[in-house]
Formats: structure tokens, sequence, C-alpha cells
């Protein structure tokens, strides 16, 4: 089973050791486009990713590239010189550090919504690109992709040629809520109020032909804010704010006993609406992740993830109930 952690470079000096025997998988955040290129130029801690590579054990190291708002992608693959270009400067870059494989995290192929180019044409072109990838990574190196839990994430995409090339699909079964009514964004299950899972994404993307061992669950070790709002349901025009500060200042909001939180035993989504500041806070907690763990296991998925490992207290709480 996979077990893996989206681990930012920037905080690689802070990965506790002791979570190597917990974790199956390390994806690093991110590798960039860079005209046409793939790129690391930005990151500030390389030798001790190369540090971190060298003392893996057993972990499997990814290098991801992308990330919510990274753009590039769209021109890159739009030509065969292009989709070269860049396959190649990421399988040097993989080559280089001693990488176990590349995760591919565009977000999103044919969509615009986090602002950066896109054509109706990503589609066929994403997967020419995945192709030639795969033929150039090798067939021992992993080859993966983070996928949105939007059914438009899953039209946009030719699963059934993908996956003859990719070994797994991370689904980004978080940042789910809604923008126009408060909601959970990282649910297991639907509800009335919030019809859209983790649970109704597997389905959504094994319907459209994925086998449910390809399918990696996300969870969330950071929370979701809707600020002045009268609760579950109620009407917001945005996004929900990301939660600062991760796990550890939630436990200021939840009591260390994690006594202050509602829990939805349907959805299996715990919860806080502060009648005083009028925020509903949204998020994953032990309970709900030990609830994640039971149904990788009894629907067989190929494992779980989650963003980010800094987000994790300096205990590893989250990732303890995850795993214990």
């Amino acid at each position: 089973m996979i077990i893996a952690a989206y681990l930012q470079e920037s905080n690689v000096l802070n990965f506790r050791q002791s979570d190597k025997e917990r974790l199956t998988h390390v994806n690093f955040a991110f590798a960039l486009v860079k005209d046409g290129r793939g790129s690391v130029d930005h990151w500030i801690n390389k030798e001790g990713v190369r540090k971190f590579i060298k003392e893996k054990g057993h972990l499997k190291v990814i290098l991801s590239v992308g990330g919510w708002g990274a753009g590039g992608f769209s021109p890159a693959v739009s030509t065969a010189e292009g989709r070269e270009l860049l396959a190649q400067t990421l399988v040097d870059i993989n080559n280089d550090y001693g990488f176990d494989g590349i995760d591919m995290d565009w977000e999103y192929p044919c969509d615009d919504i986090a602002d950066i180019e896109a054509s109706s044409d990503d589609k066929v072109n994403y997967t020419l690109f995945m192709e030639l990838l795969r033929q150039k990574l090798g067939n021992d190196k992993i080859l993966s992709m983070a996928a949105g839990g939007m059914q438009r994430c899953v039209d946009n995409l030719e699963l059934d040629k993908l996956m003859k090339v990719m070994n797994f699909i991370n689904l980004m079964t978080y940042d789910m809520c809604p923008w126009d009514k408060v909601g959970y964004h990282t649910s297991l299950f639907s509800t009335e109020e919030c019809p859209n899972s983790g649970d109704a994404v597997a389905r959504m993307y094994e319907t459209a032909g994925v086998k449910r061992s390809q399918l990696v669950l996300g969870a969330a070790f950071y929370a979701r804010i809707y600020p002045n709002v009268d609760g579950l349901g109620c009407e917001v025009n945005g996004a929900p704010l990301f939660g600062e500060g991760g796990y550890t200042k939630l436990q200021t909001r939840i009591g260390m006993d994690e006594s202050g939180y509602e829990y939805d035993e349907k959805a299996e989504a715990p919860y806080i609406y502060d009648t005083h500041t009028r925020e509903f806070i949204t998020f994953d907690n032990p309970r709900s992740l030990m609830e994640k763990m039971k149904y990788v296991k009894s629907t067989g998925l190929g494992g779980i993830m989650y963003w980010e490992y800094s987000h994790d207290d300096d205990k590893s709480t989250l990732l303890k109930a995850m795993t214990e």
C-alpha cells in the first residue's frame, strides 16, 4: 500500500527521520516549467534534497512537477519539439538527483481555472507527452500524476491511454469545498449539503476506467476557513481561505484533547463553527484520517497521500493516526 507525503523542497531539513518508517513515498514539490524546460533553479535546499535521496532507505522519492498556478505546460506540450524538450529536461533532473520517478501535477489540462495557459488540445497533447516521458524515463521508474476531484478533470484526460503508461493517480480529494456555499473540503463520503467527497471522486475515476488499485486517495493536513458565514450550507461568495499554520495552529482551536470540534459521522468530516467569529473551519483530524485508511483498505485503493508534510505537528500526530 502506498502511503505518500508531498514535501515542499523548502521543508526538507525539517523532515523527521522517524517518519521514514511510516511512509512509502515522498513527492518533492515542485519542479516547474520554465521556457519550455523542466527547472528546479528556484530550489533553496538543493543539497538537502540530494542528502535526503542519498539516505532515503526504502522510500520511493519522486519529483513532482507543477502545482496550483504553475503554468507553462500547455504551450510546452503543444508541439513534438516542445514535448521532447520538456520530457528530456525532466528526465535529466530525475537522473541527476536520483529520483525514483516523476509525478505530474498540471492543474489542469484544458482548464484555466488557476489562471494558466489552457487549450482544448491539451487532452491529446498531454497523453502524447506522458507516453514520451515514460519512454524516456524507462519502465523501472514511477510515473504518476495528481488529478483534480471534478468531473471535468476526468473528461479532460484520455485515461484509457494514460493508464497504460502511468503507475497510479494521486487524487486531490481536498479543496473540494464549493465556492457558493459552506461545505467540507476533504470529506470521505457525500452528503446532501456536500455531494463531492473522496468516495465520489474515486468512483468517478473508476467509472472512467481506472483500476481501484491505481487510485491513491488524498488527505489534507491543513484546514480551510469560511469567514463571516452562518454555518454549513449557507451561501458564500468565493473559495474559503487556506488555514495557515497547519495542524499545530488548528490545535489551539480544537484543544489538545480534540474536544472543541463537531463531527459529521455521515461525511466522516470534522469541523468547527465559531459563533463568535462566524468562522466555519473544515479539516482532517486523527479520527477522519483513520476512517480514510479503513476505506482505502476495504475498497482496494492503491493507497493514501496527503498535502503537505510540514502541516503536521512535531509529533507527527496526523501521520501516526493514519498509519498506526
